[in-house]
This record gives C-alpha cells, structure tokens and sequence, in this order.
C-alpha cells in the first residue's frame, strides 16, 4: 500500500480588520514592488485575531480589481511610480491593436520538445532508483548495464542537444516543465515539479530563484542538473522556455490564493525568467485551473493581468497559453455574444486573449481518446486517425481564436492578422508513441512525418511532443483487449521513459524537427531497436545480480533526489516511477483537486446526485472489516479507543518483513525491526501489545488479527519478502518452502504466545496471512512460487489457515502482471489437491488508478465506488479465466465474489481527482454484503480521521488524517463496520 510522506501546509487568504490586505516580507518580490499579502499560512494574523469571511471576501474582491485595473493601465508608459489609467473603454485592453509577437515570427516552423526536469538520467539511474539505491552507485550502475551490452539511454534533453549537434543541425530550444508551487508551503514559491522547498531554512522562501549553491537541497539539486545538460555553453538566451505546470499546485493559483497583486507576481515571473536566462514562458491549463468560474477563473485573470504587465514593460517576453484538446474539434466556443461566457476548456483563451491581445502563443495538447473523438476515419484498433484528427484540432480552434479576437479587440485591431497567418502564432504537442491507458491512440513515426509536412504547409509556429524521454523504443506489451476503448500497455516501464513503439531513440524528434523526411519501420523487437527491457534488463539478470551486491554494501539504500512525476498531456499525474524522488522525505505534491484537503462533501465528491445512502437490509453472516493498521507508526492505532467507537472486530497488521539486518537466519518482524535489544521490548510492550493486540486479545478476537506481508516498501526492495528472501537463501525451491513455512508459522505463534505471557485466557492463534504484492516484487516469479507452494502445503495440512493476495487493479481489471501472480497461486492450488473452496482470497488495492481514469470517470458521472465496483466486477472475470484454465470450470457467481477482498485508500489518494468518500464507503459496504465478497480492508486504520491528529483541526492529507476535514474520526470504519 502507498502512503503519503509528510503533512502539508494549508493556504490561506489574510485581510487586516480595516479589509485592507497587509503583506510579509518575502524576498522574492523586490523591495518597491506592491506589497499586498499575507504568507501566514494559516486564517490568524500574528495577533492571533481570526479574519472573518467578510474581510476575505473584500480583501479578494480589492484583488479582483487589480486585475481590472491592469487590463487598461498602459505598462508602456510607465515613468518611476506614475502610472497612467486609461478611462476611455476600461473593459478593452491597452494592448488593443499592438502586435509585440509579430517582430518574433519568421514564417518558419520552429520545433521545441517537453523536458522534464525530475525525470532520472538514464538506464542506469533508473534501475537504482528500482532498487532503491543511492546515486553514490551510479558508475557502478552504468559498468554494470554496458557489461551486458545494455544500452544506457539517455533519458535528458541533454542527451538530444549533443544528438542534434552530432548531426549538424541548429537547435531551436526546448520547454522544461514543470515550475510549481513548492509542496511543503503555502506560500508563493517557485518549486520544480512541486519539490519540498525546505521553508525551515533561510533562502526555502526564494525557491529555485536563489543563486547558484546558495539554495536548499532540491532547489540546489534541479539547477545543478539543468547546468549540467548546458554547461557546454551551446544553449543561447532565450532557448529555454519555461513551462508552468497543469496539475496539483499551480503556481498562479497559490499566487491567488496568497493575495498577491498582478505587479508582485509579475515580478516573481521575472525573477524565474533571470535565474535562466529567458523571457520565454509557457503557461499550461488542465483541471482544475482551467474552470470559468470562482477562485480558478479569478487566478486566471491575476495571470493574464500579469502578463500583461511583463510584456508592456519588455516586449521581448514571449508567452504561451498550452491547452488540452481531446476532439477533432479543438478549443470551441459559442458563436454568439454567449462566447464571452465560456465553458472550462476555453476560459483561458478568453482570458488572455482579453488581457493581452494578440501577444501570445497558443500550443494545443492533443489528449485524444477514441470513445470521445469523431476521428476523420472510424477509429479502430489499428486505424490511423491520429495525424488527421490533430490537423482537424487545430484548424478548428484558430478559426475559433480568430473569432474570439474579433468579438473582444474588433477587427480594425486585428490589422495583418488573419485565418491564414493566424497559424504562425499557434503550436501542436502531439503525445507521441502510444497512451498507456487508451492504446488505439498510436502516433506514430509515419504521423510525426506527415503532421510536420503539415505545420509547413500551413506555416505552424511551433511543433512540440510529449517528452523528449519517450522517444525511445519500448516493446508494447498488449492487454489483448477486442476493445478499442479498452485496449491498453501493460509494459511496466514508466509511460514516461517508454513510447509503446519500437522506432530508434529520437525518431520523432528527428520527424517532426524536420531532420528526418522519410518513413521509417518499426524493428523487429526491443533488442534489434536497442530499447529496455524492464524483466530481463532492469529486474533481472546480471544486472540485477550487481545491484543486489551493492544493496548489501552499508549506506547504500536511499535515493537522494527529489520532484513528482511527469503528468500526462491532460494535466493529470500518473505517479510515474520514471520520475525522481526521496522516499526518506516530504515530496509529494498535494493531491485532490488541486490541493490535499476538503472541506465539503459536495466539493470531493461531485458526481453524486444523492450524499443520503440507506444501509442494506442484506448483510452478509460471512462479512467482516479487517483495516490495515501500519504497525511501524507510533499514533493512529489505539484499538480499544476504535473498538470502542465503531465495534472493530478484525485488524490487519502491516507489514511484516525479514529484519533488515539479518541475512543468516530469517528473523520477521514489523517494518523488519531487529527482533533484539531494548528499543524492540518498549515497541512490543508499549506498541505492539498495548495499543494493538491487547484490546483484540481482551475481547476475544486476537485469532482475527491478519498479518500483512509485503507492501509498496518491499515491492521494490523485494530481496526483503520472506518467500524472495528463502529462496535466495536455501537455493532450491523445497528447502525454501520448508522455511517459509516455519518462519511464517513461528511469527503466527508468536503473537499467540505474546498474549500467552501477558495472562490472557481464552485466546487462539490467528491462522490469516495477507500477502501484499506490488511493484517489481509481481515479477518474481519464482519466489512467488515459492510463495503459492507453501501457502498450499500449509493449508492442505490445515484448513483453519485463511490466506489472501493484494495486488493493485484497475477499473478493467488485473494488470498482466497482477493476473499472473494471482494465476500462480491458483495453479499451485490445483496441484496441491485443493478445491476452489480453499483458494486465498484475492484482495484487491481499489486505489491510485490514474488520474486520467479518475477525469474520465468524472466527465461520465461515475464516483469512486463506481470505479470499485468495476475493478471489482472486472477482477471477477479474470479469476474466472484463471479457475477455467487450471480447474477445467469458470465457478459459481457466489464462490468467485467470495474469493475477492476490497480495500480502497480511504479519502484522498495518492493522485489528483482520486478521493474515497464515505458516500462510496457506504455504498461499497452494501455492495459486498449483498454479493457476499469475502471482507473489507481500508489503508489505512491509522488515517481514518479527518482533523488533524495533534491539533484536531482540519487538516491536509498524511499519515495521520485522510485529508476530508468534514468527517469525524473513525467515520469510515463506523460505515465499514454497517454504523450507518
């Protein structure tokens, strides 16, 4: 299971009692800019006199006219502190009629891919950070992989600037994405994809701004690498733009949020633009930042304001609006006067068309799907619609700009700019390869060619892709789907480094720059294009063989490196483990819906039309709720007090793992604790017995403690599960299942005994193992052999033993790895003897599923328990697959629901739109009871709260508190638990 890693800050909005708004210090604004905010970070001033709703609403309402008032203040003409206000037609703007961008376009079509600046290196940085290794191994990495003829791609726009060089040809420069906000603050500070800005620390508040060395650890971390890929010095001014990311903590949106004016975000914009050297920026919307209306609309209008000002005072600043098209249609508006009222998907076109004229550029960000594109051909499988339906996108929206323009500038402005020549002030990033999620989507290299002859013939201004790091070969490894709408890449490479095609590395770099004319076809396999294999090249062999080596050495687990991963084009996260990041600190970016907190049910959970769910008369004899409780924290898991509130009667103990420092005997303990020593008694007999198997052995119920192996932890360090563990360490399969099977019958024992000594009668030993199967640790297969030979060994001698398998799913159901670790289990079943009665439980993680599923979900009017109740249904067919293939018949409805567990990541999970609701609790309670599942899990016991544990106000996401401030504690598991 997944968890996130620290608590964040709230944002908050600051006005003084006079509704005048006061602000901070902060030193990325400079000293005569408009000081007109408050970076608190909380609803009281120092005073501690709490703000009413009143004041904040003026203080935004002074902001508002701001903005207002930037829209017809010429920034021109501006002499010290005298600023003339134009009166005469206050709702158009200044720069009505001036054409800034016009002096920047040469009829040509220029071609600037997306870098990301937390993506790893290359091969050999990735396959550390699999391993959970620190970069101090890099070379060693890198011996290793080239040892094995494995080619250690670089992954880095750096890598394609010495590509381009290497073919004589000029470089038109690049965008790298994405600046944020920091995640650990809310106030105003620049951060690369959401990176701790570390506040504790002096110069935290300036950021990536800060001078070369003198930042924190990651600001210090993402400018020494972007140096590194420039420090040839080939890079002129102004070949790198500047991407403001679309998803979880938009940097114009905490602007708003903290109060600033458009003068003092303008200057933290050319403060960024100085630390790089450019006056080149691009501004991407996705949602939520792109809705017309409330606070969204009124940062969008601080941004544009903004803008507004930079490119009055400097005309050589060079904006970017980049959005997201999903049909043939592009970016449409209303053809009426209704046009200056605009649905979500054009609100930003207005707005910086109404601010700033003409002087900007438009990138479309073709996120098509098939079920929702009228592609030019009837989309199928292997049709190519593609290119077509990109050309028709952009078409479509410069008519609709132009329109736009006309309504808000009038045509005697729009003098030299037509439909014609409208295109040099428009771009394309084509999503190249194939969608992971939407796999009939497939650009290829053929339609990288054809979409650059395309731009030429129209005059295009721009040509980009989604990323520069996956325009590498990657075997697509297909899902089988008949499906159009449902076929899928199940390559376990991140989406980020892998295309799902296998063309050379920089194929469609070299397409759609224009270096490359020709079609090319595709290899045979991934070797033959030199790609990467994740099984063979990362995971296994003797690569694999030298990292494990170096896992053993002392100080070699951590890596040291921060940032989130690379969203998709829509905006939304795909938590990617191509990114880069320290498991040891606080890293994540906020999730929901732009932040990691809700205060209203209505606002998590908009899809539904009725939040009043009536209990089910149909409750199953066989139901019960076991939540994983993390055993390794020291708060949230006081089982008498829950008891107490919700009647719990299961619990699942997680996670237990061989003892990190022991390799000659295996030793299972929590978190793999040593199992010696003094700091291990307290944790027993303070954690451990007192607040956990206490109050379960006291009421009778300690036989109802499951133990949980595995989780995200060990799924990548998988060396650490016993069953990996055992097998490495007997060397055959049969002394391996003889020790697992003692080893996790002695631990079982031990908690009996544990009760034993503390004097409690009356007790049984728990006989329910879970068995938490995830990451990299799926793709063992013979450890996971070994695994399903002695859970089936165990419970062919005893049947009391109840044994389950969690792995992660989707709404479509099992990942090819996920059916194929569940298919091992059963077929070991069937060779030990046993029935379909006797088969563990499949316990499903109905969590982190993607944000493009949760927007897609969203658009149609699904919620959460919607999305569980197909992963479920889909997990449903698959273990019928599997019984028909190793027992000869699919089972009964009854027996294959009884097999399936359900355990959802209670409140916000570990992306952007994906939030657990106890609507969808609720629901989900009646839904397993009325199909009789097996049981309920939730992650987890130790966060069902939505206060904050210590100050017991609301509070964002953490370890501690599910981030949905309107609940009580425990209001999951009271609805779990049928209290409803």
């Amino acid at each position: 299971m997944k968890k996130l890693l620290s608590t964040l800050a709230a944002l908050t909005l600051i006005g003084s009692s006079s509704f005048s708004v006061v602000s901070c210090y902060s030193p990325l604004f400079s000293k005569g800019a408009n000081s007109n905010s408050n970076n608190n970070g909380s609803d009281n001033g120092d005073d501690g006199v709490n703000v009413d709703s009143q004041s904040k609403a003026l203080a935004k309402r002074a902001l508002n006219q701001e903005a207002d008032k930037a829209l017809y203040t010429d920034y021109s003409k501006n002499n010290g502190n005298n600023i003339t206000v134009h009166s005469n037609d206050p709702k158009v703007t200044t720069l009505k009629g001036k054409d800034y961008l016009g002096s920047k376009l040469d009829g040509n079509t220029k071609f600037t891919p997306y870098a990301d600046a937390g993506i790893v290196q290359d091969v050999a940085e990735y396959a550390l950070k699999q391993q959970g290794l620190s970069g101090a191994y890099r070379q060693q990495a890198i011996e290793a992989i080239k040892a094995q003829g494995i080619e250690n791609i670089d992954y880095s726009i750096g890598g394609y600037i010495k590509h381009v060089q290497e073919q004589n040809q000029s470089f038109d420069g690049f965008k790298l994405g994405f600046m944020q906000n920091a995640s650990d603050t809310g106030e105003l500070v620049p951060m690369w994809n959401a990176a701790p800005a570390k506040m504790r620390e002096a110069a935290g508040k300036l950021g990536i701004t800060a001078e070369s060395g003198q930042g924190t650890e990651y600001a210090n971390w993402f400018n020494e690498r972007i140096a590194s890929w420039l420090n040839d010095g080939t890079l002129q001014q102004d070949q790198i733009t500047v991407s403001f990311g679309p998803f979880a903590n938009s940097f114009w949106h905490t602007a708003w949020q903290n109060n600033k004016t458009p003068e003092e975000l303008a200057q933290v914009i050319k403060n960024i633009g100085n630390r790089y050297k450019t006056s080149k920026f691009e501004f991407y919307f996705a949602a939520p930042y792109l809705t017309a209306n409330g606070d969204y609309m009124a940062s969008q209008k601080l941004l544009a304001a903004a803008l507004k000002i930079l490119v009055e005072e400097d005309s050589n600043y060079d904006f970017s609006l980049a959005l997201v098209t999903s049909t043939k249609d592009g970016v449409a508006v209303s053809d009426d006067e209704q046009a200056m009222i605009l649905g979500d998907e054009a609100s930003p076109l207005y707005t910086f068309t109404k601010y700033l004229g003409m002087n900007f550029r438009l990138n479309l960000v073709p996120y098509l799907t098939v079920a929702d594109t009228a592609a030019v051909e009837a989309p199928s499988i292997n049709g190519d619609w593609e290119e077509k339906t990109i050309e028709a996108a952009v078409t479509n929206t410069s008519k609709v700009w132009m329109n736009l323009a006309k309504k808000l500038l009038s045509d005697e402005s729009l003098t030299g700019i037509n439909e014609t020549n409208i295109y040099q002030r428009m771009g394309v990033t084509p999503w190249i390869g194939r969608r992971a999620e939407k796999a009939a989507y497939n650009f290829t290299q053929n339609d990288a060619v054809n979409l650059r002859s395309w731009a030429i013939k129209n005059k295009l201004g721009n040509l980009s892709m989604f990323y520069i790091s996956r325009d590498v070969p990657s075997e697509f490894i297909s899902n089988n789907s008949g499906n159009v709408n449902d076929l899928a890449d199940q390559n376990p490479l991140d989406q980020n480094i892998r295309s799902g095609t296998l063309y050379k590395q920089y194929s469609y770099a070299d397409a759609l720059s224009g270096l490359v004319t020709s079609k090319e076809q595709e290899a045979a396999n991934v070797g033959e294009a030199k790609g990467v294999d994740y099984a063979k090249d990362i995971i296994g062999g003797k690569v694999k063989e030298a990292l494990d080596a170096i896992s053993k050495q002392q100080g070699s687990k951590g890596w040291t490196t921060p940032g989130q991963a690379t969203p998709n084009p829509s905006g939304e996260g795909n938590n990617g483990e191509g990114a880069i990041h320290d498991p040891n600190v606080p890293t994540e970016i906020p999730t929901g819906f732009g932040s990691s907190r809700f205060d209203d049910v209505k606002t998590a959970n908009p899809t539904r039309t009725s939040y009043d769910i009536a209990k089910t008369s149909n409750v199953n004899s066989n139901y019960y709720y076991s939540p994983y409780v993390d055993a390794g924290l020291s708060q949230g898991n006081d089982i008498a007090g829950i008891q107490g509130a919700t009647g719990l009667d299961h619990l699942t103990l997680a996670f237990v793992q061989q003892a990190n420092a022991q390799d000659d005997t295996m030793e299972l303990s929590v978190a793999g604790m040593s199992t010696t020593g003094d700091a291990y008694t307290w944790w027993q007999d303070k954690q451990l017995w007192e607040k956990m198997l206490k109050p379960m052995a006291e009421s009778g119920n300690l036989q109802n403690v499951k133990v949980a192996y595995g989780g995200a932890a060990t799924g990548g360090y998988y060396q650490k599960n016993p069953w990996d563990w055992a097998l490495t360490k007997a060397g055959n399969v049969d002394g391996a299942v003889n020790m697992l099977e003692e080893g996790l019958t002695k631990y079982q024992k031990g908690l009996y005994d544990l009760a034993v000594s503390k004097k409690v009668k009356n007790v049984q030993m728990p006989k329910s193992i879970d068995f938490d199967i995830e990451g990299p640790a799926q793709f063992r297969q013979q450890p996971n052999e070994v695994l399903a030979k002695t859970l089936a060994k165990m419970k062919k001698a005893d049947s009391q033993w109840d044994f389950s398998i969690t792995l992660p799913v989707l709404p479509a159901g099992l990942t090819n790895e996920g059916y194929n670790v569940m298919d091992t289990f059963i077929k070991a079943y069937k060779e030990a003897g046993l029935s379909l009665a006797d088969l563990p439980i499949i316990n499903l993680m109905l969590m982190d599923y993607g944000d493009p599923i949760y927007q897609s979900a969203m658009s149609a009017g699904k919620s959460n328990y919607d999305l569980a109740v197909e992963a479920i249904e889909s997990t449903k067919k698959n273990l019928s697959s599997s019984i028909n293939s190793n027992f000869g018949t699919t089972g009964e409805d009854s027996l294959l629901y009884s097999k399936i567990g359900a355990t959802p990541m209670i409140g916000v999970n570990d992306t952007i739109y994906g939030v657990f609701t106890v609507e969808d609790a609720k629901d989900l309670y009646n839904y397993v009871n009325e199909k009789g599942l097996g049981y309920i899990g939730i992650w987890s016991m130790n966060d069902d709260r939505g206060k904050d544990f210590y100050s017991k106000q609301g509070a964002n996401k953490s370890l501690l508190t599910h981030g949905l401030t309107y609940l009580d504690d425990y209001d999951f598991s009271k609805a779990f638990n049928g209290k409803f």
